[in-house]
């Protein structure tokens, strides 16, 4: 679960590759409601794991994590499912419902994940939060192939919340660093005794995976948020302005 330039984050291709080889580890690359850093991570030529993955914003407000077999079917996904949804402040959220996500992606071969389930900062960004809310129905959680147990942008309390609530339904894990920042990139690891993407995401469904990390600490989190708060500015310049606009035509 890691962001790139290509949406809100200030992580290259090259350079994620550099650190995880540098770590040993593979990387799952999910940018928030698009694909171009997937596919341009699959046209740099490189030795370690990538796993085709996107991290949608729902209408509503949790974020949904879809981890592919192949980065034809992801590509195929967003042409077909995503892309004429996208907003004009396209990395804030997309024209799709949590239940219309997971819906098309049903006819896919991918893992759907409940990314930070438990939401970020006491905003409705986790599909958990939602249902304990009652803005989403509980039946959407069988919809859900797995829990993200560990996100490196939650606090401790709300990791735990989620390992314990997956543990409890007996459901697949996997966590993630939530990177937006390369100090943060293998801050979270999800394990499977696998070499390949599908080895990996069976390893995950079969629920033969471990989950390993923390919270980012304070200073990649301070980064990390004027990382964000640099690209999404745009957006919310742009907003203000047209409601600015509609309030003096009126």
């Amino acid at each position: 679960h890691i962001h790139m330039h290509h949406s809100d984050a200030a992580i290259s291709i090259p350079s994620l590759i550099s650190r995880a080889k540098h770590l040993g580890i593979g990387v799952a690359i999910t940018d928030h409601n698009e694909i171009s850093g997937v596919i341009e991570a699959y046209n740099h030529s490189h030795d370690v794991l990538v796993i085709p993955g996107i991290e949608l914003s729902s209408c509503e407000g949790p974020h949904v994590l879809l981890y592919f077999y192949s980065a034809g079917d992801l590509a195929d996904y967003f042409a077909t499912h995503i892309k004429g949804t996208l907003r004009k402040s396209q990395y804030m959220a997309i024209q799709l419902s949590v239940e219309k996500i997971l819906a098309s992606a049903e006819n896919y071969k991918c893992v759907k994940v409940a990314a930070h389930p438990f939401g970020y900062f006491g905003i409705n960004r986790g599909i958990l939060k939602c249902i304990d809310n009652k803005t989403l129905p509980e039946k959407i959680i069988n919809h859900i192939d797995g829990i993200e147990v560990i996100c490196g942008g939650m606090g401790h309390d709300l990791n735990d919340k989620a390992a314990r609530y997956a543990g409890e339904h007996d459901l697949p894990i996997t966590g993630g660093s939530d990177a937006h920042v390369l100090p943060s990139v293998g801050g979270v690891v999800t394990g499977v005794k696998a070499d390949t993407v599908e080895g990996f995401l069976n390893g995950v469904l079969a629920k033969k995976s471990i989950v390993i990390g923390s919270t980012a600490n304070p200073l990649h989190k301070g980064m990390t948020a004027g990382v964000i708060a640099w690209n999404y500015i745009p957006y919310t310049v742009s907003s203000l302005d047209r409601k600015s606009t509609r309030l003096n035509s009126s």
